[in-house]
């Protein structure tokens, strides 16, 4: 198993990428720690707010990547460039389009969502919104790329977007902006990343409109994809947004400090499923085997949480001080807890993208499940900051076991059904 583990393709190619991010999540919590610091535990949760809102926003941009990924993962297979260029062109139609949507629903209620969330301002809100045409296409080239397995290209655009939002977000706040600054920066990012990625897309033919079968097609795997995004959203981002909305906001940005932190395990260990996908989209439609990937995959996320779970464990003071300040210590306890549910999700995450890249989706509705079961577990407790990342441990362990459980049981009936076909 070992041996296979350091041998295979997906090692290398999620090591390529694993570096790459290593640096982007490096830089993003560079962002994270000045920020907060010089905004404070209030400002920082407005802004916290925003980056909570973005990653909501992956609600519409993950199935726009994920889609056509495995398309392109196909076409790639077959060496049909023109096939290729037809569902870049349907997707990037789409992205434009939810985009555009966004962007009406973000500036023109922007003093709705202050007036919600009680934040400060409406402007960081206008100014989100105006840049998520460009968030939603970026993730099309982005899927082009992954497909392509071109993954050291698909690196640089995710070091493009870190340090513009770094550089400029930073810099402006340094000017006296403050979050809109911030917003600023993560703004323009988007339009950066979509820049790089579209000039790094090898030369695609013209293309024409697709047939109603293809469209068929295409949107028929983009909705299991869609339910298991809602279900990372949830899982992911509804804790920072109740915590916001039933808990003062330095309270808030604590926890925020504390979810970021937390995080580390589910971005650390994102680009083995973002190589898994492609690769064994690929050896399904060649017909090779792929099975082995899951474990292989599970192997290197659950080795990569192991010592990131011990240090937050034996060393939570420490790391809460060093990233974030004395003034964020009121949460340094619960930090191995919470990187314990990160780390239960990623392994669930991975169980289900292995499923997605064979066109099976029916594991999602249990993502959403779990995440359904998540807010319902806080709204009823939410007292303390310990209940909350409680019900998500319980919550996450619970899908996990639940998803494996499930895959074992699909695994059985897919074999048997083979050798009856066979026979």
């Amino acid at each position: 198993m070992l041996k296979r583990l350091l041998g295979s393709k997906l090692a290398s190619a999620s090591l390529i990428l694993m570096i790459s991010m290593t640096v982007v999540n490096a830089g993003n919590y560079v962002y994270n720690l000045i920020l907060g610091r010089w905004l404070g535990p209030a400002m920082f949760a407005d802004l916290s707010l925003i980056v909570t809102l973005l990653l909501v926003v992956t609600f519409i941009t993950v199935p726009l990547q994920m889609t056509t990924a495995r398309y392109a993962a196909i076409h790639t297979a077959d060496g049909d460039a023109a096939a290729l260029s037809q569902v870049r062109r349907f997707t990037a139609l789409a992205a434009l389009g939810f985009g555009l949507a966004l962007t009406v629903i973000f500036t023109l209620g922007a003093p709705l969502w202050q007036g919600f969330f009680h934040t400060a301002s409406a402007w960081p809100f206008a100014l989100f919104g105006l840049a998520l045409p460009f968030s939603l296409m970026q993730g099309v080239e982005r899927g082009v790329l992954q497909g392509q397995t071109c993954f050291g290209i698909l690196a640089v655009t995710y070091q493009v977007e870190m340090w513009t939002r770094l550089l400029i977000g930073v810099g402006l706040v340094a000017l006296g902006m403050s979050v809109n600054g911030a917003v600023i920066g993560i703004s323009l990012s988007f339009v950066a990343t979509w820049l790089a990625a579209r000039l790094a897309v090898k030369k695609l033919p013209g293309a024409r409109p697709l047939d109603r079968e293809t469209r068929a097609a295409l949107v028929a795997f983009a909705l299991p994809v869609l339910v298991s995004q809602l279900g990372q959203i949830l899982i992911n981002n509804s804790d920072v947004l109740l915590v916001r909305r039933f808990h003062e906001a330095e309270t808030a940005g604590q926890y925020a400090a504390l979810a970021l932190i937390g995080r580390i395990v589910f971005f650390a260990t994102w680009s083995v499923v973002t190589t898994m996908f492609p690769i064994v989209a690929q050896r399904q439609k060649k017909g090779e085997p792929h099975r082995h990937l899951l474990w292989v995959s599970l192997s290197i996320v659950a080795g990569i949480s192991a010592p990131i779970i011990l240090a937050a464990l034996f060393f939570p003071d420490f790391i809460v001080t060093i990233l974030f300040g004395a003034q964020y210590l009121g949460v340094a306890h619960l930090l191995w807890l919470y990187a314990l549910a990160t780390s239960l999700y990623a392994l669930a995450n991975v169980v289900i993208n292995y499923r997605l890249s064979l066109g099976m989706g029916r594991e999602t509705r249990f993502a959403v499940a779990a995440g359904v079961a998540q807010v319902l577990g806080i709204l009823l407790f939410h007292e303390t900051m310990a209940q909350v990342v409680w019900v998500q441990v319980i919550v996450m362990a619970a899908l996990f076991t639940l998803l494996l459980a499930y895959n074992f049981l699909s695994h059985k009936r897919e074999s048997a059904a083979s050798a009856a076909e066979t026979v």
